[in-house]
């Protein structure tokens, strides 16, 4: 099992424990505290002191999530391209359609393709992709069997460009202090409005 870390805070204590046994034990001692669990060292520090925690990586960086508006079933999705020193970004609405039941996902789906698209069209050779949902990566690597109509449209969509970019995918949890992935769920959030 992976290790965990746990950082925890509160007016007067930044800590960061490797147990839920520990954090427990801990917050009946602190006043209002807040805690978040995270897969690195690296990240629950920056929780902690409220930096922007950002992957070191020389090759252009992108970050996509997507939104879901129940009441008009309308999707979207938010990305972020960081790319020679610049940042990019995208965001679009899609109407009520054959892939709305995917919700949030379907725009991420989408928001993936669009990204992969605006990268090839852009002579960018290598990506690397951070997401919420692990359909993004193991449809493309075909790990995962699609089933659904916008998984097999992005199987099939994959299929056509595997040759042209190399592409290496990251799986981000929510929320979790990462700035690019928390910007990316604004911009699909904002979309929808």
């Amino acid at each position: 099992m992976a290790l965990k870390y746990y950082a925890v805070v509160d007016e007067t204590n930044k800590l960061i424990y490797t147990s839920w046994e520990e954090v427990l034990k801990i917050l009946p001692k602190l006043v209002k505290p807040k805690y978040k669990s995270f897969s690195t060292r690296e990240e629950a520090e920056a929780y902690l002191t409220g930096k922007v925690f950002q992957e070191e990586i020389d090759a252009p960086c992108a970050y996509i999530d997507g939104s879901y508006d129940k009441d008009t079933e309308e999707y979207s999705f938010g990305g972020v391209l960081l790319y020679q020193q610049s940042i990019y970004q995208f965001k679009k609405k899609y109407p009520k359609d054959e892939f709305s039941a995917m919700r949030n996902v379907a725009g991420e789906i989408k928001g993936a393709g669009f990204i992969i698209q605006y990268a090839i069209r852009h002579h960018i050779s290598e990506l690397h992709i951070f997401y919420d949902y692990m359909g993004i990566e193991k449809w493309f690597t075909k790990e995962w069997q699609a089933k659904s109509p916008i998984g097999i449209e992005y199987v099939k969509f994959c299929d056509t460009i595997r040759d042209k970019i190399k592409i290496t995918f990251h799986k981000v949890k929510s929320h979790t202090n990462n700035y690019y992935n928390e910007l990316a769920d604004r911009l699909a959030k904002e979309a929808l409005k």
